[in-house]
């Protein structure tokens, strides 16, 4: 395993030896979801049965487990066994053939992910935002209608004045700075952070 903290943790390394016991539904190929349930219930009971229904859980089992299979994918290339493609919507471990190269190509998805730092700087509303950006991506081809008392709700909310020019920079700014302010887990109220949410949405959308 690849790293001092996947060496040292217990429950790391159970994990790890749990996906590499799953050597023949990597061969079928299984999704990210999927996989998650499975390592959720007997005989493993490895995850929280609470993390794919909180936004945070849910990145940080997502990037523990890839950060495990990125491990497990360069393990296998050089045992020989195959490649071992990772998607969230199907992984598959294909056959062996030019295992080598593929290990050399740059990746920065396994930099990314085998990098622990990255999971350590992450916080629950850069969570929230990439979530909210995610939805956004996947509306832009047919953004809905917003009316301009919705826009003006919006601004109020983000505290960005009528008279300012939007800018995806500015809209984030003043939605992680609000968060940060009003963010249950800092004592703020739960509504509040999801009209946040609403507002920056409505924004960033028509930026």
């Amino acid at each position: 395993m690849s790293t001092n903290r996947s060496h040292n943790d217990p429950a790391l390394r159970a994990l790890y030896q749990a996906l590499e016991s799953l050597e023949a539904d990597f061969r079928n190929g299984i999704s990210e979801f999927t996989l998650i349930s499975r390592l959720q219930k007997p005989p493993f009971e490895l995850l929280d049965e609470q993390a794919l229904r909180d936004n945070l859980l849910l990145f940080q089992c997502h990037f523990v487990l890839f950060n495990l299979l990125y491990t497990l994918q360069v393990q296998w290339a050089k045992e020989g066994k195959g490649w071992l493609d990772i998607l969230a919507t199907n992984i598959v471990l294909l056959p062996a053939q030019d295992l080598s190269n593929r290990l050399t190509l740059p990746d920065p998805l396994r930099v990314y992910y085998l990098d622990w730092n990255n999971l350590d700087a992450t916080q629950r509303e850069d969570v929230d935002e990439l979530i909210a950006g995610f939805w956004v991506k996947m509306g832009r081809a047919a953004t809905p209608v917003v009316t301009s008392g919705e826009m003006a709700q919006a601004r109020a909310l983000l505290e960005i004045s009528e008279e300012t020019v939007l800018d995806r920079t500015l809209v984030k700014k003043h939605y992680r700075r609000l968060q940060h302010l009003h963010h249950p887990d800092k004592g703020g109220d739960n509504t509040h952070s999801r009209q946040l949410v609403w507002a920056y949405e409505v924004l960033i959308s028509h930026c």
